[in-house]
């Protein structure tokens, strides 16, 4: 491995107390298999960082996980084989002797480890798999979305909870919460600035495509591509993940469910549109028709904007500002980066390279 130098009593009175303390929306507390998937609480859909959280301790990356723009890196950490930092791709595992900040187009491989103080930024995405483990704490101001379920021995202002207790709609946490092993996070939580992450930690992967985004007809998904359960394809609502083991053309049209991965050598048709909170990981996504730009767009270095797309007023791109929209008469390479504000449109032909991010 190489070293080189780089700059989160009674049950119910228990209940109501949490009630009138932090405004929770609580069902009857009631036992209730959790989803974890060790002695922390797991994530059962796709969790968003809402600001800046710290990892207390070692946090492993299971799968490729995208990292906003404003994220840190602490030194220790141990950057795969595969991994993509600030645009530089690593070939092989490298030990990060001093602290990197994020400034877009970062992914970290399979086998990845954040080390303690290192910082998740507003816009990271955790996807359903992660797990928190059990000493995790969600800072006030963070989102426990309707069907979570806190486990007993988690403590919420001040209270703990003797039994496992669910959250009957969607709660604002107006204090802090210390999570216990067996805690179950629905999806659509998220997490506030001032979170921990505990030591033990395990991040299984960022969302790569979010929930919503639109896949046209005639829009080819590339072999190792990931159809989430709740994805609507061809007018079929999907029951299970499915992972794709060919190539697949799209012939009524599709909607991805959060979870959702586009491997490289995809092709979007005319009509697609990337949600905010898409992703590009593992390789170039090709556009085989004017496909729409959701959410303000981070083009990985190496993205090819073909000639026709329109840059939307408030884009910079290569690090000249677009006052007005511009509709490009050739094609451009990214190069010196690039950030495209919602309302651009992507021609055939662009091409979005990995790292690429949709906030």
């Amino acid at each position: 491995m190489n070293v080189i130098k780089m700059s989160l009593s009674n049950r119910v009175k228990a209940s109501l107390m949490i009630g009138l303390l932090c405004g929770l929306n609580l069902s009857q507390p009631h036992a209730q298999l959790a989803l974890g998937l060790g002695g922390g609480a797991s994530l059962a859909g796709a969790a968003t960082v809402a600001g800046a959280t710290q990892c207390g301790g070692a946090a492993s990356v299971g799968a490729a996980t995208a990292l906003a723009a404003g994220s840190s890196i602490a030194a220790g950490s141990v950057i795969a084989a595969g991994s993509v930092v600030n645009g530089s791709h690593f070939g092989s595992a490298i030990a990060l002797a001093e602290a990197v900040s994020v400034a877009g187009g970062t992914t970290l491989a399979a086998g990845s480890t954040l080390a303690a103080g290192s910082t998740l930024a507003a816009g990271t995405a955790l996807a359903a798999g992660t797990t928190l483990a059990a000493g995790s704490t969600l800072a006030a101001g963070s989102t426990i979305a309707a069907g979570s379920v806190l486990a007993a021995g988690s403590v919420v202002g001040g209270v703990a909870l003797a039994a496992a207790t669910s959250i009957a709609s969607a709660t604002t946490v107006g204090c802090g919460a210390t999570l216990a092993a067996g805690t179950s996070i629905a999806a659509g939580s998220s997490i506030a600035a001032g979170s921990s992450i505990a030591a033990g930690s395990s991040i299984v992967g960022a969302t790569a495509v979010a929930a919503g985004t639109a896949i046209a007809a005639g829009s080819t998904l590339a072999a190792g591509s990931v159809i989430a359960a709740g994805s609507v394809v061809g007018g079929a609502s999907i029951a299970s993940a499915t992972s794709l083991a060919m190539a697949t053309t799209v012939y009524g049209g599709a909607t991805l469910a959060s979870g959702s991965s586009i491997a490289a050598g995809s092709a979007l048709a005319s009509g697609s549109a990337l949600a905010a909170g898409t992703s590009v990981v593992g390789g170039a996504v090709t556009m085989a028709g004017a496909t729409a730009v959701a959410g303000t767009t981070m083009a990985g270095f190496g993205s090819t904007l073909a000639a026709g797309s329109v840059i939307a007023a408030g884009s910079v791109v290569n690090g000249a500002s677009v006052a007005s929209a511009t509709t490009l008469a050739t094609a451009t390479s990214v190069w010196g980066g690039a950030t495209l504000a919602a309302g651009s449109t992507l021609a055939a032909g662009s091409a979005l390279a990995a790292g690429t991010m949709v906030f």
